[in-house]
C-alpha cells in the first residue's frame, strides 16, 4: 500500500499542467482574504479592545493589519511570494489562530491554506516573479520565458485539505444529524431571518427543489474526496461546488466563506477552458506595432515589460534593424532618428512617436489604461514628453561592433530537481518523500480530528468503546493533538449548520438607539426584517448570532455584546455615549421539523416586542431587561 502510494504521489509530482488555474486561484484567494482582513481592521476595536475604545487592549494591532494587508496585495501580484506568503501564514497565526469568540468556520480554511501557501507553486504564471525572471535572464539578444506549467500536485494538496479534508469531517457530523437526514440542512438555516440576509422564498417554497438541495449537499460532500482527483469527474464537481457556494454567498451573512472556498473551486477548471479564455481576449490583429531599437537594453525591457502586461495581444513589437529600415510606412523617417525616438502605426496606418506610442499603448492594456489617459491630459503630456526626451539621449545602448557581435549564451536558472544527494538520490527523489511524509502527518491529523465526530461518539457509545479508560485516555490526547493541528493548520472539527446551532433558537434580537432630540436610529446589527445587517456579517455575524444570541441566552454574555456593539456604534457615529439610550426588542420564531411552505416570511412578518433597554450612566454600562433575565 505504501509502495503503491508512492508511485502515486511520484507519478502527479512529475505530471506537469498549465500553472494558469493556480494563478487565478491566488489572484481570488489573497483578495477574498483581504476582503477579510480589511473587515478585522474595520471592526479592530471591536475584537481586540476589552471595551471598544474606552479600554483598548494592551497592543495597537494596527501597524500590523496594515502589514497583513501589505503582504496580501503582494501575494495577488505574486511579486516576492515566498516572503508574502511567509508573512501572511505568520500574520494568520497571530489574528485567526488566537481569535476566540469571533472565530468562524473560514478561519480554519484560512489557515490550511495560508500553510500550503508557503510550498506550492502559485507564481509561475501571472505574476510580477515571473516578470522579474524574464528582466533577469533576458538580454538584447535573448528573451527567456521561464516555464508555465508546474506539477499537478499544487492543485491536488490544496483541494484535499482545504476542500476534501473539510467535506470528510464535516460528513460525520451530518450522518448523524435529523434535518440533514431529511432534507432540511439548507432549507431549515435559509428559513431562519437570524441566519439568512436575503430573502430566497423563491426557492425555499419550492419543497422538492429546496430539501433536494439538502440531500445534494450531503452526497456531494460524501463522494468528493473519492473523486475530485478523477478527470471525469472535475468538472462536475466544479461546477456543483461553485453553485453551492454562490448560493451560499446569496443566501448568508458568510460571503468570504463562500466566495474563498469558490476560489478554491477555481483549481478544478480545466487548463483548455483557461487557454480558450485568453484566446477570446485577442484582438483580431494588432492595434499598433511599435518599433524598437533592439541593442537598447532599456528598449527591450520595455517591450518585455509591455508584452507581459499585454493580454488582449494589441500590441506587436518590432526591431528597428531587423524591420524598421525596410518599413515604407517609415521610409521618409532618418536612420538616426529611428534608433534615437521609438516610432509605431497603429492598424489604421497613423505614425506616432515618443510618448504618444507609450500613451496609446498603455491605454490598449487593461492593467493601465488609466496611466495611459493621465499621460494624455495637458501638462502632464508635456512633462511625459519632456522626461521622455531626457531619457531617450542618455540611454544606455550595445551596439554591434566587431568585439562585441559575438552571441552570448544566456545563463538559466538551475534545474534544482535534477541536483545530485548521494549516488542515487537527487533533491527531487527527497521532495517526494517529504511530501509523502508531509501527506501522511495531514491524513494522521484529520483521522484525529474526525475521530472525535458525533457520528464516531455515537458509535462509540453503542458498542460500550466509550466507558473503557484506554478510550478516555485516547480522547484526552485526541483533543491536545486537536488544538496544536486547529491552531496551526486549521485541521479541525466542522459540525456546520447542524441541529444544535437551530434547535430552540425561537427569538430574534434588534437594537435600536434613541437620541436625545427623539430620533431613533435602528442598529445596523439586525434589521427590522430580522435579517443580518452590515455589523452582522462574517465573523461578526457568528459573534452576534451564536456568542451574544444564541439558542439559549446567556444574559452575561448578551449584556457584554450589547455594549460592545453599542458602544462601537456609537463613538464611530460620533454619539455621546451618556446621551443615547438604546431600546433592545424580541421578535419570536419558530423552528420547524418539516418542511413548511413561506416559513421565511411568516417569521419575518412577526412583530418586534420591546424587551428593555440599555445605555450608559456614569461609566458604567446599565441593563434593564426584565424579559429577557
Amino acid at each position: 500500500m505504501i509502495r503503491r502510494f508512492y508511485k502515486a504521489v511520484l507519478k502527479a509530482y512529475i505530471k506537469e499542467v498549465d500553472g494558469t488555474g493556480i494563478s487565478i486561484f491566488r489572484i481570488a484567494y489573497s483578495i477574498v482574504l483581504l476582503m477579510e482582513v480589511l473587515q478585522i481592521f474595520y471592526f479592530r476595536h471591536l475584537i481586540f479592545d476589552y471595551i471598544p475604545y474606552l479600554k483598548p487592549y494592551e497592543i495597537d494591532f494596527t501597524p500590523a493589519l496594515i502589514a497583513w494587508m501589505i503582504s496580501l496585495l503582494f501575494l495577488a501580484l505574486g511579486l516576492y511570494t515566498r516572503i508574502a506568503a511567509l508573512c501572511n501564514y505568520i500574520f494568520s497565526l497571530v489574528f485567526l489562530a488566537t481569535i476566540s469568540t469571533y472565530e468562524y468556520h473560514m478561519f480554519y480554511v484560512y489557515m490550511g491554506v495560508n500553510f500550503l501557501l508557503l510550498f506550492v507553486n502559485v507564481s509561475q504564471v501571472n505574476s510580477l516573479d515571473r516578470l522579474l525572471l524574464k528582466f533577469k535572464y533576458s538580454n538584447t539578444r535573448f528573451t527567456y520565458n521561464p516555464p508555465v506549467t508546474v506539477s499537478v500536485l499544487n492543485y491536488y494538496i490544496l483541494i484535499l485539505v482545504a476542500i476534501a479534508f473539510v467535506y470528510f469531517d464535516s460528513v460525520f457530523f451530518k450522518l448523524s444529524s435529523y434535518n440533514w437526514l431529511n432534507g432540511l440542512g439548507m432549507w431549515l438555516p435559509a428559513s431562519l431571518p437570524q441566519i439568512t440576509h436575503f430573502d430566497t422564498s423563491l426557492i425555499l417554497n419550492n419543497k422538492w427543489l429546496s430539501l433536494g438541495l439538502g440531500y445534494l449537499t450531503l452526497l456531494f460532500e460524501t463522494i468528493f474526496i473519492f473523486t475530485f482527483f478523477r478527470r471525469r469527474w472535475r468538472v462536475w464537481l466544479m461546477i456543483v461546488g461553485i453553485g453551492l457556494h454562490i448560493g451560499i454567498v446569496v443566501q448568508f451573512a458568510i460571503p468570504w466563506f463562500g466566495l474563498g472556498v469558490t476560489a478554491l473551486y477555481l483549481l478544478l477548471v480545466p487548463a483548455k477552458w483557461w487557454r480558450k479564455f485568453k484566446d477570446s481576449l485577442r484582438f483580431r490583429e494588432p492595434a499598433l506595432t511599435i518599433y524598437y531599437d533592439e541593442e537598447c537594453p532599456l528598449c527591450n525591457r520595455t517591450k518585455i515589460f509591455l508584452y507581459y502586461f499585454d493580454v488582449c495581444k494589441a500590441l506587436d513589437f518590432k526591431g528597428v534593424q531587423t524591420y524598421g529600415f525596410d518599413d515604407q510606412r517609415l521610409v521618409g523617417i532618418d536612420r538616426g532618428e529611428l534608433l534615437d525616438n521609438i516610432y509605431s502605426i497603429t492598424k489604421n496606418g497613423k505614425t506616432l512617436k515618443g510618448v504618444d506610442t507609450y500613451a496609446f499603448a498603455l491605454k490598449r492594456l487593461p492593467v493601465f489604461i488609466l496611466p495611459g489617459l493621465i499621460i494624455s491630459l495637458p501638462g502632464v503630456y508635456q512633462i511625459a514628453k519632456y522626461v521622455y526626451g531626457v531619457v531617450a539621449r542618455n540611454r544606455f545602448v550595445e551596439r554591434c561592433t566587431e568585439e562585441n557581435c559575438g552571441y552570448t549564451p544566456p545563463s538559466f536558472p538551475a534545474d534544482v530537481d535534477q541536483i545530485k544527494i548521494t549516488h542515487h538520490h537527487t533533491v527531487k527523489d527527497l521532495k517526494v518523500h517529504l511530501i509523502i511524509a508531509g501527506l501522511f502527518i495531514l491524513i494522521l491529523l484529520q483521522i484525529n480530528v474526525t475521530y472525535n465526530s458525533k457520528l464516531i461518539k455515537e458509535i462509540k457509545n453503542i458498542t460500550g468503546i466509550s466507558s473503557l479508560s484506554a478510550e478516555r485516555s485516547l480522547v484526552r490526547m485526541s483533543a491536545n493533538v486537536t488544538k496544536i493541528s486547529k491552531a496551526l493548520l486549521g485541521i479541525t472539527s466542522h459540525a456546520v449548520f447542524m441541529d444544535g446551532h437551530f434547535e430552540g433558537y425561537n427569538h430574534i434580537i434588534g437594537v435600536e438607539a434613541e437620541l436625545p432630540n427623539s430620533e431613533r436610529i435602528w442598529l445596523p446589527i439586525i434589521d427590522k426584517q430580522g435579517h443580518p445587517d452590515i455589523y452582522a456579517y462574517s465573523f461578526t455575524f457568528v459573534k452576534w448570532t451564536f456568542r451574544v444570541n444564541s439558542p439559549t441566552i446567556n444574559h452575561e454574555n448578551l449584556v457584554k455584546g450589547l455594549r460592545d456593539f453599542t458602544t462601537f456604534w456609537a463613538i464611530n457615529n460620533d454619539v455621546p455615549l451618556d446621551a443615547v439610550k438604546y431600546n433592545v426588542y424580541v421578535k419570536s420564531t419558530a423552528v420547524p421539523k418539516k418542511w413548511q411552505h413561506d416559513f421565511l416570511r411568516e417569521q419575518m412578518s412577526k412583530p418586534w416586542t420591546k424587551a428593555g433597554i440599555v445605555y450608559w450612566k456614569e461609566g458604567v454600562f446599565v441593563s434593564e431587561l426584565p424579559f429577557i433575565e
